[in-house]
Order: C-alpha cells, then structure tokens, then sequence
C-alpha cells in the first residue's frame, strides 16, 4: 500500500512541477494571450507525454502485477513468468539439482506471494519434503506487503503440516500465530473457526 501512495505521488511530480509553471514562471515570460495559449498547449502535450511514459513502463505494470497477486498470487502463463517456469520445468522434468536458482529467483524479489506459493509447491512435490515447503511459505508471510497474502500463506503452511502426522503441533503453533497476527484477514478468521484436528 505504501509502495502504491509512493507511486503515485512519483507519477504526478510531473503534473505539480507544471503547475508551478504556468502559476509563476509563464505567466510572466509570455505577453500575449495567444502566446500564452501555444505556451500552455505545449506544456500540456510535453506533460502528456511524460505521464504517458511512467503509466505505460512503470505504473501500469507493477499494478498489473499487484492486481494479478491477489487472484491465487498471479493468472499468469508459465512462459511469461521466470519464476512460474522454472518451478514447472522442475517438476515435469524431475530437475530437482536447479532448485536453488529458483530459490535464489523468488529471494530477488521475495515480495511476490506467487513465487513463494511455487516454492512452495516444487520443495514439497520435487524435494518431497513438506516440513520445508511449509517454512518457505512462513519465510514468505513474512516478506509479502498485503496482510491478507501474508494471512494466505500462513494458512496454507498449517494445512500442509497438517498432512502430516508428524507436525500436527507446529501446524497449530503456525494457526495460533495467524491468529494472533492478522485475526480480521479471511484466513485469519478461518483459521479461528478451525480446531487443530479440522482440515
């Protein structure tokens, strides 16, 4: 959220700067009306231009990203995702030595909910360990911006060491401290209204 405001207040430094302008700097530089006009016309289609730019190649795709992270982390195709690739290459073809560079991709940007959810997904059905799977989306509730990501991920460590009957405490602790930390969440509230022995 803090990231949004910030960009935003970015995006229209350029529309402050050219109101200061036309306010003290054009009024006094132009004598006439119709110059002041061609003035005007010209800062506006300069200022189009450069809003256009940091919209188009900044704005639009780092919200684009965001909107596509609250839907199950991101509707992307494999191809277009580095990290969602990757995670599916090493399950179809068994390639169980490159995930550490997939670890290394999600830790380059570890505020994305979906890179730490395939993590995730490849240390539990590559590596068949779930106890780790489970730490990578804990890791994970941690570095994501939006409490209800964070919530998500959390809830999906307990169901997953639930699965398992050797973790049945380390999935209530995990339920208990999602509780605690984001009670108002969806998952927050279903992780109230599930006991230790529900699924």
């Amino acid at each position: 959220m803090i990231r949004r405001f910030f960009q935003l207040i970015v995006a229209f430094i350029p529309l402050y700067l050219f109101a200061i302008g036309m306010s003290f700097w054009w009024f006094g530089l132009v004598e006439t009306i119709s110059g002041w006009i061609i003035t005007l016309l010209i800062g506006v289609l300069l200022l189009a231009i450069v809003e256009g730019v940091i919209f188009r190649f900044w704005l639009l795709p780092s919200w684009a990203q965001a909107l596509s992270e609250r839907f199950y982390g991101g509707n992307y195709f494999p191809a277009d995702d580095p990290v969602v690739s990757l995670a599916q290459q090493i399950i179809d073809q068994h390639l169980a030595d490159r995930v550490p560079e997939l670890e290394r991709l999600v830790r380059s940007d570890s505020s994305r909910t979906r890179a730490w959810m395939e993590l995730a997904r490849v240390t539990e059905l590559e590596l068949k360990d779930p106890q780790k799977a489970a730490e990578h989306m804990l890791t994970g509730a941690r570095k994501v911006a939006r409490k209800e990501d964070a919530a998500m991920l959390m809830w999906r460590a307990v169901t997953l060491l639930r699965k398992e009957d050797r973790s049945p405490s380390r999935a209530e602790e995990i339920r208990r401290d999602l509780i605690k930390r984001y009670p108002k969440t969806t998952y927050g509230r279903l992780a109230a209204d599930r006991s230790e022995a529900d699924e």
